[in-house]
């Protein structure tokens, strides 16, 4: 049975349509009616993640929760959301049992360990996600070793996402992208997790020469599924 989709979007508005696009280029369907219905709130406004994790700001959970109860109202039966710093925050939301809640975190983790078992995952994320530890608690569960840049590398890295979100040119931040990865080989990463849905943008236009795990992709595959739709594999 096919399921409505909902996205709850805006953090930030390119990431929202870059896991739209990802949804559209990945389902497997030969005309317009073969794709799935999908509501999408771009929110821009919900309060900074980063900011409420690192320097208690105010929270962004009401104004998730807002977006949330739209959606649902709409008829989304099942709901996603392409920010990895927001899922610092998604057990605080209020989801009716009606509803299926996919968690990006689960999803990548689940992706590492189906892909690249028992190597080290370096990951590329925002500093919220590197501070509150989320992603950490799912890859321990699994048993996936991994590694966070050094805290300088952090903090540029935190600079760079930014830099997405301020439509800096690409060319301008995929050199010091390159520059963080290269720097976590030598640390001892095997492959890449791309944990903040800024990175993928960057990713597509140089892609880093690593192996990665692209955090939007993977939920893009599983919203697929989920709501009863077929992706294409890919080559």
């Amino acid at each position: 049975m096919k399921k409505t989709l909902g996205i709850l979007g805006g953090m930030g508005p390119q990431a929202t349509l870059d896991l739209q696009q990802k949804i559209l280029d990945l389902t497997k369907a030969g005309c317009d009616a073969e794709h799935m219905r999908i509501f999408v709130d771009n929110h821009p406004q919900i309060p900074g993640r980063v900011s409420a994790v690192l320097c208690n700001t105010p929270s962004p959970t009401p104004a998730m929760q807002e977006s949330l109860d739209k959606l649902i109202a709409c008829g989304a039966e099942c709901v996603v959301m392409p920010c990895v710093s927001a899922h610092c925050f998604l057990a605080q939301l209020a989801i009716p049992p009606q509803v299926v809640f996919l968690d990006m975190l689960l999803i990548v983790a689940q992706a590492c360990a189906s892909r690249y078992a028992g190597l080290s995952a370096g990951i590329l994320g925002s500093e919220a996600t590197a501070a509150s530890g989320s992603l950490n608690t799912y890859l321990e569960r699994l048993s996936i070793p991994y590694i966070y840049p050094q805290p300088q590398e952090q903090q540029l890295l935190g600079r760079l996402i930014q830099g997405v979100k301020s439509r800096v040119d690409l060319s301008v931040l995929a050199d010091s992208l390159h520059s963080i990865a290269a720097k976590m080989i030598r640390g001892g990463a095997d492959y890449f997790v791309l944990a903040c849905t800024e990175l993928p943008l960057i990713h597509q236009y140089a892609p880093l020469p690593y192996p990665c795990v692209d955090a939007t992709k993977e939920l893009a595959k599983a919203a697929i599924l989920h709501c009863g739709y077929e992706f294409e594999e890919e080559p």
